[in-house]
């Protein structure tokens, strides 16, 4: 009976870490606003948004227009490489996240630079992006205290790593 009692504890714990790393993905609201955030000379998208952000594998990009049900047809999201970007050319896209919706969501699913671009000239006028995306921080590990019993390391956020503890502790 301990040791079911231990086991569940134990899938107690991994499994609040676990859906704690996917709580922990953000939407990012393209340009800082959620309708009209990706619009022609509105701003130097890469410097003047994306560096004040911060990106991780599973966060999510939304991209919402002006006017949407006129700027749909006008507007467009296009993944890229660093040549397209720097040329503002779609002839090699990597994915076009357009739907033609006005609103494009997008998740970043690797740690690596990504080169974004609108289509139809827009590019010319500043509606490019690029940003960086970064790994999840480590995930939390057990440490022994000096008291001899087991804790969750400080770095989890959240009411869910001490509920988890004090499960675990309870049934050790």
């Amino acid at each position: 009976m301990e040791s079911l009692m231990r086991r569940l504890a134990i899938t107690t714990v991994v499994t609040v870490s676990l859906l704690m790393i996917h709580c922990d993905a953000l939407k990012h609201d393209v340009g800082g606003t959620k309708y009209s955030g990706w619009a022609p000379n509105k701003m130097n998208y890469t410097s003047d948004w994306a560096s004040h952000e911060q990106f991780y594998v599973g966060d999510w990009l939304y991209w919402g227009f002006d006017e949407p049900r006129i700027n749909r047809q006008l507007y467009s999201v296009f993944e890229v490489n660093k040549t397209d970007y720097e040329s503002c050319s779609t002839d090699h896209p990597l994915y076009n996240i357009s739907k033609g919706g006005g609103r494009d969501v997008y998740q970043l699913n690797h740690a690596r630079p990504y080169y974004f671009i609108s289509g139809g000239g827009f590019c010319w006028q500043g509606m490019k992006l690029t940003l960086v995306v970064q790994e999840l921080p480590p995930a939390p590990t057990e440490a022994p205290s000096s008291s001899g019993s087991t804790y969750l390391s400080a770095s989890l956020p959240g009411i869910f790593a001490i509920a988890a503890a004090t499960a675990l502790r309870a049934v050790l």
